[in-house]
């Protein structure tokens, strides 16, 4: 084989290379899915029925049907930022951004939850419903088995029921210890320490995404260049409760 069509042969499989890589970077970037607008939908609250509080009162749900209906579109950066990152400082610490996640969850109590139905219309409240939900959390403590440290399948509550103890807190609601548990349906043990971990790795997951967000709407302003065409645009149904 000569020299020179070595050097052909070469040239042709690093052009072929070439071009699959630039296929492959443009099949990746065609794939992409990229949302041009957003479709909210706003329910009226309604007595839900559907749920046990836990801190006592009337559930809270919504009707079945929408009262009206916005279409939103990302016309701008900051309202995309908006949308997909819920806080639009960076320089606020990690013990507030945790501070206000936690709110976003915390228990409504009784008072709160009569008055927001009343101001939503509702005329009239079942009070049965809270008696019924208080029965509920009252026999959701009576669980576990009455073992005592040792836990013998032969008397287990939870081993005759074919379930696995489990142990959320000291004694709670099963009494039984890790070593002399003998369920053959096994224990569980709530660990915060690894609920901790799971959480902050998703804070910090979240985090990452914002700064990738962020970057490439740095990059597109910089560069002054056009919008790339929205390709597989799908709307977002997102259930506002007003």
């Amino acid at each position: 084989m000569s020299k020179r069509k070595f050097e052909d042969d070469s040239h042709s499989v690093d052009s072929t290379e070439s071009s699959d890589s630039g296929d492959s970077t443009s099949s990746k970037a065609g794939k992409r899915v990229r949302f041009d607008k957003r479709i909210v939908f706003h329910f009226p609250r309604t007595q839900g029925s559907s749920c046990v509080p836990s801190n006592g009162g009337y559930t809270l749900g919504m009707k079945r049907k929408h009262t009206y209906v916005e279409h939103l579109k990302f016309s701008d950066q900051e309202d995309s930022l908006e949308f997909c990152c819920s806080s639009d400082s960076e320089e606020d610490d990690e013990d507030e951004d945790e501070d206000e996640d936690s709110s976003l969850f915390m228990p409504i109590p009784q008072k709160t939850r009569k008055a927001i139905l009343k101001d939503a219309g509702v005329k009239k409240i079942d009070k049965q419903e809270a008696m019924e939900c208080m029965q509920i959390r009252f026999s959701r403590q009576i669980c576990g088995c009455d073992c005592k440290e040792y836990c013998d399948p032969q008397t287990c509550s939870c081993s005759l029921n074919g379930i696995n103890c489990q142990v959320d807190r000291d004694n709670f609601p099963c009494g039984c210890v890790r070593d002399e548990c003998h369920n053959p349906h096994g224990r569980h043990e709530y660990d915060p320490i690894s609920v901790r971990r799971h959480f902050i790795d998703t804070i910090l997951k979240l985090r990452g995404q914002k700064y990738l967000w962020d970057k490439q709407i740095l990059q597109s302003t910089t560069s002054n260049s056009e919008p790339q065409p929205i390709s597989n645009s799908k709307s977002v149904l997102s259930l506002a409760v007003v």
